[in-house]
């Protein structure tokens, strides 16, 4: 499970061709330095360029080079999987569909390299290797594709012969003793990943105990169980249990193991939580606005449901921040979004697009908030009910100037009949938005015309 020592600066070596040449294929090589530095002085067949070689020190290293950006070849040593085969292929094929995978065996692992290409892999090479092969098999483009799904033979350059694997992603296997942590990997780079279940199935296959469960924090194991808890660093992310005869004993070393992988999914889920929101105001930022825009207009084309957005910005907000500083400043973007909000049904989709710009996505799940609303009455409800309340918030802060100071200005444009686009439905509630600006400030602009809620001076 846990890949052996290597040398712990791997070669990274990247050449460019010296007349502007585009660069070589990207090549990753795993484990071994000096097959890296052999590669990289490699002229492709055609003569274009050299490859751009990467050493990494394990699979799980590759895994993280080819989520960074495409990869064409990744090649390394059979004994080197962290788990299956099948679970290596799974995750290169995730992160680089149109990689070429290469496996390296000896004599004493011709059996494994067979394996490999029944696996996934697209070719196994008998150590030692000679350049000219390399070379050609880096240089080529398009043949690992065209042999999978032919089910061509491939020479590994000893006279050998290993039969391709007919499917570029093969199915998972159901024996656990397969499993390792490039599973665990893939678990927390894909949406749907199951860690937890992959995680008990590994401590199940590797330590031999019947029936291991995992009981998160807000479960409790069966009571004829024996557990322990899962911890890192102070926190308790549950307990591992398993009935008699397991010990504790046994179950203690593993759940340290398994408290850092679930330390981890924790980390990985909070940076990606990081990346979506706005950091001032804690609601969704403008790249997650982009991505639900886009998401949410083509579930609508398909169902035909409606989806309005309002967008709207706060009037005269630079003098605010001119007149009270920046602080202040901060603290009406903090109630505006808190206010805006509390007005909304829970799935709508509130978010900070711009310094004062704000955007809300209106749009119908199957659990409306009230019983009998429907979609646009709901909608100018909430607009309606979001402009009284900024109007009459008060800001300690603005002093004698409190009540009554704070208003907004936006605009509603509805799918399908303002836009069928996210660029459409933006640029018209733009547009409106601007007309409230025309008409005096203070409105939200929607049909046809401007809406006012608070009382004029």
């Amino acid at each position: 499970m846990n890949p052996p020592a290597t040398d712990p600066n791997p070669l990274a070596n990247s050449t460019t061709d010296p007349l502007g040449m585009p660069d070589g294929p990207r090549v990753l090589v795993v484990g071994e330095p000096a097959l890296a530095r052999r590669l990289a002085g490699l002229i492709d067949p055609k003569g274009k360029s050299s490859p751009r070689c990467m050493g990494v020190p394990s699979y799980l290293s590759a895994l993280g080079e080819a989520s960074t950006g495409p990869v064409d070849v990744v090649i390394g040593p059979v004994d080197r999987f962290p788990g299956s085969a099948e679970s290596v292929v799974r995750g290169l094929r995730a992160l680089s569909p149109g990689a070429r995978l290469i496996a390296l065996c000896n004599q004493d692992s011709a059996a494994r390299g067979k394996q490999a290409v029944q696996a996934g892999f697209d070719h196994c090479l008998v150590e030692p290797v000679e350049a000219g092969e390399l070379s050609e098999l880096i240089g080529a483009t398009g043949a690992s594709a065209s042999a999978r799904a032919t089910g061509e033979i491939t020479d590994n350059g000893n006279g050998e012969q290993l039969d391709q694997h007919t499917q570029a992603n093969p199915p998972p296997d159901a024996d656990n003793q397969d499993l390792g942590d490039i599973d665990l990997v893939e678990s927390l780079l894909t949406c749907d990943g199951d860690l937890c279940g992959v995680a008990v199935r590994i401590v199940s296959a590797n330590s031999g105990i019947a029936g291991v469960g995992l009981c998160l924090v807000d479960g409790q194991p069966p009571k004829t169980d024996v557990s322990v808890s899962v911890d890192y660093r102070g926190r308790c992310f549950g307990r591992l249990h398993a009935p008699a005869p397991a010990t504790t004993q046994q179950l203690a070393a593993w759940a340290g193991w398994l408290g850092r992988w679930l330390a981890l999914q924790n980390q990985v889920a909070q940076l990606g939580d990081m990346a979506l929101r706005d950091e001032l105001t804690g609601i969704w930022n403008r790249r997650y606005f982009n991505r639900f825009l886009d998401r949410i207009l083509r579930r609508a084309s398909v169902d035909r449901s409606p989806v309005t957005l309002l967008v709207f910005d706060i009037d005269d907000f630079k003098v605010y921040n001119d007149a009270y500083g920046h602080g202040m400043g901060d603290e009406v973007l903090c109630e505006t979004a808190r206010m805006m909000a509390s007005v909304v049904r829970e799935h709508d989709v509130v978010a900070r697009i711009g310094g004062d710009e704000f955007a809300v996505i209106f749009w119908d799940n199957d659990k409306p908030r009230r019983p009998n609303s429907s979609h646009p009455q709901d909608v100018v409800a909430a607009a309606r009910r979001f402009q009284e309340a900024i109007c009459s918030h008060r800001f300690p802060k603005l002093l004698d100037k409190a009540p009554g100071q704070l208003t907004v200005s936006g605009g509603l444009a509805s799918f399908p009949w303002d836009g069928r686009t996210p660029g459409e439905l933006m640029a018209r509630a733009d547009a409106m938005a601007m007309q409230s600006k025309r008409q005096g400030k203070n409105a939200i602009t929607f049909g046809t015309g401007a809406k006012r809620r608070c009382p004029d001076d």
